[in-house]
């Protein structure tokens, strides 16, 4: 065991500093690096550039095209590859990142605590303004850009955004035609529909990138009183890892601010053991605040009745850009993409990952039916007990919670003027994303004014979601003792393919039918 300060480390900048220390917490396990109070500038000439690009246009009207895929080159922060043991304490410490790129990876390490870490950016990845000139009968506005918020000529702008009433303290509903900036800081929009003079407009720049932190081929992680304020892409992306706690982590926006992460605030695949929320909070990104699932494989090749190739196919491939496969003795359901039923089992004998393909070679313990077309597998070993405990989400885009796991507790917690439904429990063939959950409890929660604009529930949605859903795929659901809020919207609570529901004593405020159930058997409601 060893004890470090950072301002003991030689480095002509802050990212020289920290690489320095990273290097003796590599070579020394166990250390606890003290990181006193202040701010440190982090850079790198990759993620200056990319910014660059991002902001001139270079890379498109969306640079996600660009930004996020395996080959993307990019700038690495502070990286705990190699590390074990390593506490990390910087209460009152801030990174303050120069340029788009991973402030924080945590690769390849073991038992490792962040402490008290801030995130945030010297340009940060939107911009946000003012409406100061609305035409009512044309709909053309001048959006007046505030001064740390400079704009190109090229720089995207209608990719994700909002228009938020500083009054009334509510976002409007509006959409934007057209974009044209004037000058650095002003632009002419054309929206949807009169808004009033003064409100206020936040934009990206970008959607998916790299993450504000990293957790892959990780074990017994945790983050503790951390704060992300912005970021182009996700917040914390974790992927074949192992046991990740995150206490009071906090993905919001910086005081002043309308807007954190551009994307999910928080996204995890392939992960084992613990996956636990506790005491966390989440406003203003531009995704779901978590969403916990393993991939559907497609079968892309048969060489032998045992043997397959497998290939993941999300629209966007993985959200930490490197291949997803099975371990040897992981268990694989076969899954038919049209329903989302589970046809059979079998367990992984050998696997051969093919990144520069983009797929696997899987042999499994017994013979495959003879037609696999339409079926998929899914690694249901690779998958969490997710706990959700007394968490608070507010003003973000898209659903909060996102369950595809076969375990999950998701108590006390309160969800509040939410896009989207604000707790879902869904597989997705249509993204390739699974699986269907199970054992899953819902347990009081308060949910306030969510699914304002989309969704089948303002509250709580169970489904299984493909081209022409069947069976009852989704099993052991209990909901019981939450309050959900939502007088203009018109159900509270949807279920669908589900075996073994059980709904009661919670309190539900729609202005239509409380509780809609589809398919479902088993089924326990107290009204």
């Amino acid at each position: 065991m060893s004890e470090a300060i950072l301002t003991s480390f030689e480095g002509s900048n802050d990212t020289e500093r920290f690489a320095s220390a990273m290097a003796y917490c590599r070579e020394h396990p166990g250390t606890t690096l003290t990181v006193p109070p202040g701010n440190y500038i982090v850079t790198g000439e990759l993620a200056r550039a990319a910014q660059e690009h991002v902001m001139r246009g270079d890379w498109g009207r969306n640079p996600q095209r660009i930004m996020f895929n395996p080959k993307y080159e990019f700038d690495r922060g502070i990286d705990f590859a190699g590390q074990r043991g390593t506490r990390v304490l910087a209460k009152g410490a801030a990174l303050l990142i120069d340029g788009f790129m991973e402030p924080v990876s945590l690769r390849d390490c073991e038992d490792v605590e962040i402490v008290g870490l801030t995130i945030d950016h010297i340009r940060r990845p939107f911009s946000q303004g003012t409406v100061r000139t609305v035409d009512p009968a044309s709909g053309r506005a001048v959006i007046e850009f505030d001064m740390d918020c400079p704009v190109e000529k090229g720089t995207p702008l209608t990719l994700r955004y909002l228009f938020w009433d500083p009054l009334t303290g509510t976002v409007l509903s509006a959409s934007v035609r057209s974009c044209t900036v004037l000058d650095s800081h002003t632009a002419e929009a054309e929206l949807s529909s009169s808004i009033p003079d003064g409100t206020r407009f936040c934009t990206i720049h970008t959607y998916h990138s790299r993450p504000a932190i990293l957790i892959e081929q990780a074990k017994d992680i945790r983050l503790t009183d951390v704060t992300i304020h912005s970021q182009p892409g996700m917040g914390v992306v974790g992927n074949r890892s192992r046991d990740i706690v995150l206490t009071r982590l906090r993905v919001v926006p910086a005081v002043g601010q309308m807007w954190s992460t551009n994307t999910d605030a928080t996204h995890f695949t392939a992960i084992r053991g613990l996956l636990r929320f506790e005491n966390c909070e989440f406003e203003g990104q531009g995704d779901d605040f978590t969403n916990v699932h393993g991939y559907y494989q497609a079968i892309v090749e048969r060489e032998d009745d045992r043997t397959v190739r497998i290939r993941e196919k999300t629209p966007d491939g993985t959200h930490a850009q490197t291949l997803d496969y099975p371990d040897p003795g992981d268990i694989l359901e076969l899954t038919s993409y049209d329903t989302l039923e589970v046809k059979d089992s079998f367990r992984v004998t050998d696997c051969e990952p093919m990144p520069e393909e983009w797929m696997c070679r899987v042999t499994l313990d017994r013979p495959l039916p003879e037609n696999t077309d339409g079926w998929m597998l899914a690694d249901v070993t690779a998958l969490p007990r997710l706990e959700v405990i007394g968490c608070h989400a507010s003003s973000h885009f898209a659903r909060s919670v996102l369950i595809k796991t076969r375990s999950a507790l998701i108590e006390g917690n309160t969800f509040r003027n939410v896009q989207g439904p604000a707790i879902v429990a869904a597989a997705e063939s249509w993204w390739y994303e699974g699986v269907c959950p199970a054992n899953v409890i819902i347990r009081n929660n308060r949910i306030l004014n969510c699914g304002w604009a989309w969704g089948e529930a303002a509250g709580i949605v169970v489904k299984a979601d493909s081209e022409h859903p069947s069976g009852q795929s989704i099993r052991n659901i209990l909901i019981e003792d939450n309050l959900i809020d939502a007088p203009r919207q018109e159900h509270a609570v949807f279920c669908r393919n589900a075996e073994g529901l059980t709904i009661r004593r919670n309190r539900m405020n729609v202005r239509g039918k409380p509780v809609v159930i589809e398919d479902c058997t088993e089924v326990e409601t107290d009204g």
